[in-house]
């Protein structure tokens, strides 16, 4: 190799950090093994240590026998690369053996090789190719036309082999699936990556039976957001499988507001309460009253968007909880989940909708017209979710209100955003029942038969002042939904 060649592959840093949401999830965990504050300063030596880790790791599991807690880290291992030495069902069973089949993964690139090719991630001068066989979620063999002509393989230089075997310990790993993270943040990428390579940890020695509950990644996600004391950062959560079965890949993002509405919920005590209440809402027990769903799990899951579109809204969850004639709540409760639901639409949504013309005319409706509030109340919400019920009903109330004498401020214009074809329509006929329903409670107007249950509340504000806000799952088992 030239003078010029060595310069310019001892120009690269031994690891980098690239855009591609799988490397980058390795160089994170590489890092928080290494001891390194971010992946820019891991040394080569730093890359002996942690090769020395995932080698180490990985033979323990691939020899253990299956009824072995580290044999479950063998699991995880196979759902990212079901035919690397470590995995493949004819491996060694001699752990010297497989030990070094697999140290060969991540040995130093041959400065002397005159066939190298930039590395498929960083572009540091490579001398090794890998295929599917070690990189997760790649082409098969067979998909040669994807690479450069005469190359048989992605070249990958030695910073991103251990990156890429590096990959589970700062994902959050199922026996059968992995999820990375990535946003422009790398405080929050590195608290991320330090609870799970902590949770890494504890599986091997554990297995996932034994393992004790915690957050999912999308909790984990809120947490790292938090402590980031950021504002505005859009966030990407990949998780996805890689055996020989059925591999695939689910993506769900959070908007850029997200970071700043949890600020404002953090630093805001009704917008807490409400945040609170929420996840007491969606904890869910078995009838032997066994952890089934936790609140605050859910309650993250629903600032992220999957890119299908099969996801549940925030919105219309406290929308449910708040119209939930069967489980009336006290004017507090309302109030602040109200509040929550409001501050969303407007941080992160982007919403300002006048909901007060419209609103008071449905509540002085609900409440002056004929016969029973609560009939009229039902009729309301069973067409307000639907825009042309809704006009209907919106008609009826303004016609009745103007025979009955009463002034009537609202008018077709006001209600045009409700019923019309437009984008957040949807959104503002929910935050149209949220807003009929406090102004409701505000004027004593009853349309539920029955009011909150004073023991089930004061139970509710004592499990409110326990959980702080994004309680984790371990620390949530113990407590009941109200």
């Amino acid at each position: 190799m030239s003078a010029t060649e060595t310069v310019t592959v001892a120009a690269f840093a031994p690891l980098s950090m690239t855009s591609h949401p799988l490397q980058r999830a390795g160089a994170w965990a590489v890092a928080v093994l290494a001891g390194r504050s971010v992946p820019r300063e891991v040394t080569a030596g730093d890359l002996d240590t942690v090769a020395e880790r995932l080698v180490r790791d990985a033979s323990t599991a691939a020899v253990a026998d299956k009824d072995a807690s580290v044999y479950d880290w063998w699991k995880v291992l196979y759902a990212l690369y079901p035919n690397a030495a470590a995995t493949h069902s004819k491996r060694s069973k001699d752990r010297a053996v497989l030990a070094g089949a697999i140290a060969e993964l991540f040995v130093p690139d041959r400065g002397t090789d005159a066939q190298r090719y930039p590395c498929t991630f960083c572009g540091t001068p490579s001398s090794v190719v890998w295929t599917k066989m070690n990189l997760p979620m790649f082409d098969t063999n067979k998909a040669l036309n994807t690479l450069p002509p005469g190359v048989p393989g992605w070249p990958v230089c030695r910073g991103c082999r251990v990156a890429a075997w590096a990959l589970p310990y700062g994902a959050w790993v199922t026996a059968g699936s992995a999820t990375v993270f990535s946003c422009a943040v790398e405080d929050a990428e590195r608290r991320f990556a330090e609870r799970n390579v902590l949770r890494a940890r504890r599986l091997m020695q554990l297995g996932f039976s034994k393992l004790p509950a915690g957050a999912r990644p999308e909790l984990v996600v809120v947490h790292a957001l938090r402590h980031a004391r950021v504002e505005l950062s859009a966030t990407t959560l990949w998780s996805f499988k890689n055996d020989n079965q059925e591999p695939w890949l689910r993506v769900s993002r959070t908007r850029r507001a997200v970071p700043r509405f949890l600020a404002l919920v953090e630093g805001n005590a009704p917008l807490r309460r409400g945040w609170r209440r929420l996840e007491l809402g969606l904890t869910r027990r078995d009838e032997k009253g066994a952890l089934v769903a936790c609140g605050p799990d859910e309650a993250a899951r629903l600032l992220f968007e999957p890119e299908d579109g099969r996801s549940r809204s925030l919105l219309r969850e406290l929308h449910r909880m708040l119209l939930n004639p069967r489980r009336p709540m006290s004017p507090q409760h309302r109030n602040d989940m109200s509040r929550l639901a409001f501050t969303y639409a407007e941080e992160v949504l982007d919403m300002e909708p006048d909901l007060k013309p419209v609103a008071t005319m449905v509540a002085d409706w609900i409440e002056h017209g004929d016969g029973s509030p609560r009939g009229r109340w039902a009729e309301f919400e069973t067409a307000h979710l639907h825009a042309y019920k809704l006009g209907l009903v919106l008609t009826l109330a303004k016609r009745r209100l103007f025979f009955a004498g009463r002034h009537v401020a609202a008018g077709p214009d006001d209600w045009r955003p409700f019923i019309q074809r437009r984008p957040r329509s949807w959104e503002h006929r929910m935050l149209l029942g949220i807003a009929v329903v406090s102004m409701l409670q505000e004027r004593g107007v009853s349309v539920h038969g029955a009011s909150a249950d004073p023991e089930e509340e004061e139970h509710t504000e004592h499990l409110l002042s326990q959980a702080p806000f994004g309680t984790d799952q371990d620390d949530y088992d113990g407590m009941d939904a109200a």
